[in-house]
């Protein structure tokens, strides 16, 4: 049953926004929203538009095209404990209803079983991607399957489960024709490129020894010519989208990378953290095999983020690492512009969003840092749900779509 929590001018206000989608992890701009208008001030009871219970946990985040939102959720069932509560149950895909919430409409995904994982995943961790016609989805106890906007499954493609104790998180993101997905995996590690409209393999590409990496794939436009750059263990890498060749490697990232690069200012932003140390990397384009001597831009070997992906607002690069340390960089220079803790102490799973001349900081137990993006560190506000919270929040029509274990919330704008 839904919880409505919000007064009719706040759902009026909402639906005067132009709204705009938000198709994939991060949305259509690297996490940044050009809308205004975004929310400052809430908590899980107050400055919402609507609350709605999910059916079961997942660290999947929503996604936004036109009135709908499409999300992944993970059903236990039988014996729930807090080590095997993920080893029973069902894998489902939600459409809910952006203005109020309603979920519209709910599939399975059956899974002969579900994947290894460790404590802080779960079996619904990679993110839906749409391209207004269809949604696509990744569960790695199963594969990829596609479905049209009212919930008809049109193809499916079984690769899982995988050998990988820690699961899966990286998310299938759409290019053109196809729909491209990265599995780092313990076992074969492979770049994916399937027909959209049919989950034909178009090509493969092996990727060694970048195991135990979760970061999604991005599209990096540089030197006329677009490239996929996927992050790994150790190095990132750029592949052709024709044909999956490999066109070039940058070493130095850590053994275990999570966050997403992003790109600006002519530069391509790559950073980790775990065994290996610290790093954030700005790399130059133009380069064809090894080119870590040459391509390397600047690097910075200090606080970095385990989990959360940065994002870039105007001159600024931003990350934030567990612990709540956030750092700003001169994204082309690659000083440091400030370093601040934030009031939220906790572990970041959540990738940094920003919009409206803010930057947002989601930890782990559900509070908000709402921080100025500019020169100075300056927060804003710190906001509490109340529930854990893993997922990256998504921004439509002014609100903050943010997900916890139990619930998706529709922060109301401009408050």
């Amino acid at each position: 049953m839904r919880l409505s929590l919000a007064a009719t001018f706040c759902v009026a206000a909402a639906a005067s926004l132009p709204a705009e989608d938000w198709p994939q992890f991060r949305g259509a701009h690297q996490g940044l929203s050009l809308e205004t208008g975004l929310p400052l001030r809430w908590s899980g009871s107050s400055g919402l538009a609507w609350k709605t219970p999910l059916p079961g946990p997942g660290h999947s985040s929503p996604v936004v095209s036109g009135e709908r939102i499409f999300l992944t959720a993970f059903e236990p069932q039988g014996a729930v404990s807090n080590i095997i509560w993920w080893r029973s149950g069902r894998l489902l895909v939600l459409c809910l209803d952006r203005q109020t919430g309603r979920i519209l409409w709910q599939r399975e995904v059956p899974a002969k079983r579900i994947e290894e994982l460790h404590s802080t995943n779960a079996p619904a961790s990679p993110t839906p991607v749409t391209d207004g016609q269809r949604v696509y989805v990744h569960f790695g106890s199963f594969g990829l399957v596609a479905f049209d906007l009212e919930g008809r499954k049109l193809w499916e493609k079984p690769l899982g489960p995988f050998p990988n104790d820690w699961g899966s998180a990286s998310s299938p993101i759409l290019y053109g024709k196809l729909l491209l997905l990265n599995c780092d995996t313990d076992g074969e590690d492979f770049l994916l490129a399937v027909d959209k409209a049919t989950g034909r393999t178009v090509w493969r590409t092996s990727r060694p020894d970048a195991t135990r990496a979760w970061p999604t794939p991005m599209i990096w436009s540089a030197d006329g010519a677009d490239q996929i750059v996927v992050s790994g263990s150790g190095r990132v890498k750029a592949y052709d989208p024709k044909d999956g060749r490999e066109l070039w490697t940058v070493e130095g990232l850590t053994t275990w990378v999570t966050p997403t690069p992003v790109a600006a200012h002519g530069l391509l932003f790559v950073a980790s953290n775990g065994p290996g140390g610290n790093v954030v990397m700005a790399i130059r384009p133009g380069g064809r095999g090894n080119v870590t001597a040459t391509h390397v831009a600047w690097r910075y070997d200090g606080s970095a983020p385990y989990n959360s992906s940065p994002v870039v607002v105007g001159d600024h690069l931003y990350t934030v690492k567990n612990g709540g340390v956030m750092t700003c960089f001169d994204a082309r220079g690659g000083a440091v512009v400030w370093q601040g803790r934030l009031t939220a102490r906790g572990n970041y799973y959540a990738s940094l969003i920003a919009g409206d001349g803010r930057v947002y900081a989601l930890s782990e137990d559900g509070e908000a840092s709402v921080v100025e993006a500019g020169k100075t560190f300056r927060i804003l506000a710190t906001n509490a749900l109340g529930e854990r919270t893993m997922a990256t929040p998504a921004v439509s029509g002014g609100r903050l779509f943010i997900r916890s274990d139990a619930s998706l919330f529709a922060v109301a704008p401009g408050r």
